[in-house]
């Protein structure tokens, strides 16, 4: 692993001030619920996950409310964040509170999460989609923390 890459991951916090994440082992016994309702988003995700660990780079898993998510340091070139499903692609820690926060709107389309919020993109670009508001109010209200499991 060189320097850089290292120092990345040494600069990811394990945690943000907030109320704390719903205990582990309930987070751990919704996954397979959450996975299952976010289905096509979170395969991307994993696809691109197991992608990176395959050219060396580490994965994080966070807590974050009911979820357990797998944090992916290295979004693809030119994004600083990206949420699929429960695979969060960030350029650093100070994204994932925002990220995390689509998860909640992911949950309320299901498999319809990546049309229509593509659609809303192509509409209203990035900052106009009524999706990106939502997921912009939740991170500002929900008063959450995230913590790092590994």
């Amino acid at each position: 692993m060189g320097p850089s890459r290292r120092r990345i991951e040494e600069s990811w916090t394990r945690e943000c001030p907030g109320r704390a994440p719903w205990p582990t082992t309930l987070a751990l016994t919704l996954l397979p619920l959450l996975a299952l309702w976010t289905l096509p988003q979170t395969v991307v995700g994993l696809a691109y996950a197991a992608y990176k660990r395959a050219r060396g780079h580490r994965l994080m898993a966070y807590r974050f409310g009911p979820f357990v998510f797998l944090v992916v340091p290295s979004p693809p070139y030119g994004a600083a964040g990206i949420s699929l499903g429960l695979v969060v692609l960030a350029r650093d820690a100070s994204l994932l509170t925002h990220e995390f926060c689509h998860a909640y709107t992911g949950l309320w389309l299901s498999w319809l999460y990546l049309p229509v919020y593509g659609l809303e993109y192509l509409v209203f670009g990035h900052d106009g989609s009524p999706h990106e508001r939502v997921t912009v109010h939740l991170e500002r209200t929900s008063g959450a923390a995230w913590r790092r499991l590994f």
